[in-house]
This record gives C-alpha cells, structure tokens and sequence, in this order.
C-alpha cells in the first residue's frame, strides 16, 4: 500500500463521527510492512483530538513478532491477535515448523511485557477436520500460557477433511473446552473463550434482524492495498478470487470503488440496497442448513454467520443455503455458552 492511500485511509477513519474508532491491519501479513504500520500509527495519534483518540489493532501469523515490534505494540497498546492453531500437530499442518517460534514468541510477550499482553494479546484459533483431535488440548495449552482472550472458529472455506461424524469429535472436544472454561472461571473470575460470552449490549454482534452479520451499517470499512474500498475484509479482491459464480455475480456489484474518487458518501448510502439485491447477506428467516431452517433454530437471535461462506460452498448456486460446518459449529458453541455459568461480556471472534 502506498503512503497516500494509507494517509487517505487514516483520513478517512479520523473523518468518523463515530466514538469508537479503530484501525486494524490485516493482510497477507501486516508485519511485512512494519514501517508504513508504525507511521500509520504515529500519523493518526497526532492527528486525532486528544478526546477522540482512535485504537489500534493487526492480525498477524506472529513469525516476525520480535522485540523491536512488540515494543512498539506494547507501547501504543495495539492488540495484536495471533493466527495460531495450538500444538505442533494443529499448528504445524497450517505452516511447518512453526509451534516452536511461536510458543517462544508467547513466552517472550508475557515476560517483556505482562500488561499488555494480559490485555491485548488475542488468539485466534481455525478450527479444520485435520486439527480438530487435538482442538481441546491447544486451548488448554493456550490457557496455560495465560493467554485472556481465545477465539475458536470454523474454517470459512471450503474444508474437504470436514466429515458428518466430525460434528460428534466437535461437540466432545467443545464440550472439554467448555469444563475446563468453568474450571479457569471458578478459579479466577476470566472467560477467555470467546465463543463463551455474551455479546456486550449495543454491540455489533448478530441479532434477531434478518441480517447475518453486521455489513451494511457503515461503520466498518476496509480499504484493500490499491485503495479500493470494501464494506467488510470478506469482499477485499488483492488477496482472493471470487471463483464461484455464485459469488463472483454478485460481489462485483457491491464493489464501493476507490478512496480518490469522488461519491464515497454516496456509495457508502446505496450500500445497503445492494446488500438486499445480492441476497447473500440478508433473509435470516430463509436460510437453512442440513440442520434445519434458521427460522427454527432457537440460537438464531445470537447466530453470526459470514455469508460470503455460502458462495464457498462446492457447486452450490443457493444463497439461502449456508455451510452445515459453520452452522454445526454454532449450534455447538452457543449451547455450551447457554449453559456457561458466567454472564460475562465481550467481543465474539474478529474476521
């Protein structure tokens, strides 16, 4: 990304009405272009009134997390989530060799810098057929590194290890996750499995409305490396192909163009009726997996799901039907969250 599309997109964030305002880096990998990272920052804290000041946030694979780079972090309180399965037989199918790194990586954060990384250290945890055997073990082993927030989700594409008996593996490795959750609770007061709270008040999370998630309210925007604009991370074209024709037709008509064009304002208004035209997005009461219709689920008032997952469905052509994997995995994680003793609030899991 150049300098003026960061700055534009700085500028663009720092433009929100909104209270709450935060610059998250994603990728590829973020840490691969700490220099404009670190300018980015520096830029928006000195221009951002000192009542209105925004926070920060990346996601990173965590291989080029040194000391230099997470003292920088620390110091400007960014959180940083680390893409990170769990133990070498989770972690070490998505990237060989890499548990090692990055367990020292952990022990290296908590012991140079234990505040923030009890506050803003996260993991987030993709759960696959090939490493779901071992999906209990690498939670524990993350709460035994001290690690406050977990997030566990579901694989979002197509996942072709995912089996109709890998449902009943997930519901006993979700139902070990939970009891030792109850365990770290009694004990300590925390719930850092974030598929075990409750959605703060007002927050984003989904609702009983009939959208699945929360694109289309305007307050979240990703600006992809050539400044084109995308109302969710999910859209943005530098780092994917949109193959099936189920998506590819109907992304191409959400595209919100680039930041140095004029109409921004514009576009961003007419979002939402390109939203309902897509029908990927909307129609809750509609859709369905072969676990029955969402209109019949008693979770469906608390149930996130991405729709552009719908389009990653092998050969399908249905919007209205979303991936049993994702739909399986909710109905799991949010009955054992029912039954969680805490009312603990926080944010759920981040794209």
């Amino acid at each position: 990304m150049s300098r003026e599309t960061l700055r534009a997109a700085v500028d663009l964030l720092l433009g929100s009405r909104e209270r709450d305002r935060l610059l998250w880096f994603t990728g590829g990998e973020p840490l691969l272009e700490f220099p404009s990272l670190r300018w980015a920052i520096a830029y928006a804290e000195a221009a951002c009134p000192a009542r209105r000041q925004a926070r920060f946030g990346l996601s990173t694979n965590g291989l080029l997390l040194d000391d230099e780079r997470a003292d920088f972090l620390a110091a400007h309180r960014v959180t940083t989530q680390l893409s990170f399965d769990g133990l070498p037989a989770a972690q070490d199918r998505r990237r060989p060799g890499s548990f090692g790194p990055l367990d020292a990586c952990l022990r290296s954060l908590r012991r140079r810098h234990p505040r923030w990384f009890a506050r803003d250290v996260e993991v987030a945890v993709t759960v696959t057929g090939a490493n779901l055997s071992v999906l209990a073990d690498s939670v524990a082993y993350f709460l035994a590194r001290g690690v406050r927030t977990v997030s566990v989700a579901p694989q979002v594409t197509c996942d072709r290890q995912w089996t109709r008996s890998s449902y009943l593996d997930l519901a006993r490795q979700l139902g070990s996750v939970f009891a030792a959750s109850v365990r770290l609770y009694r004990r300590t007061g925390l719930v850092p499995v974030t598929f075990l709270r409750r959605p703060a008040p007002n927050g984003s999370g989904a609702s009983a409305s009939e959208r699945l998630c929360g694109i289309g309210t305007g307050r979240t925007l990703t600006v992809d490396v050539d400044g084109s604009v995308a109302g969710c991370v999910m859209l943005a074209e530098s780092y994917q192909t949109f193959s099936t024709p189920l998506l590819r037709d109907r992304v191409a008509a959400l595209r919100l163009g680039r930041l140095d064009e004029p109409g921004l304002s514009r576009r961003l208004a007419s979002f939402p009726d390109a939203l309902d035209a897509a029908a990927l997005f909307d129609g809750r009461s509609r859709k369905r997996s072969s676990f029955g219709r969402c209109r019949d689920c008693r979770h469906r008032g608390s149930c996130s799901i991405c729709p552009v997952s719908i389009g990653r469905i092998p050969g399908n052509a249905d919007p209205d039907r979303v991936p049993d994997v994702v739909c399986g995995f909710n109905r799991i994680a949010l009955e054992y969250r029912d039954r969680f003793p805490a009312r603990a609030t926080g944010p759920g899991p981040r794209c």
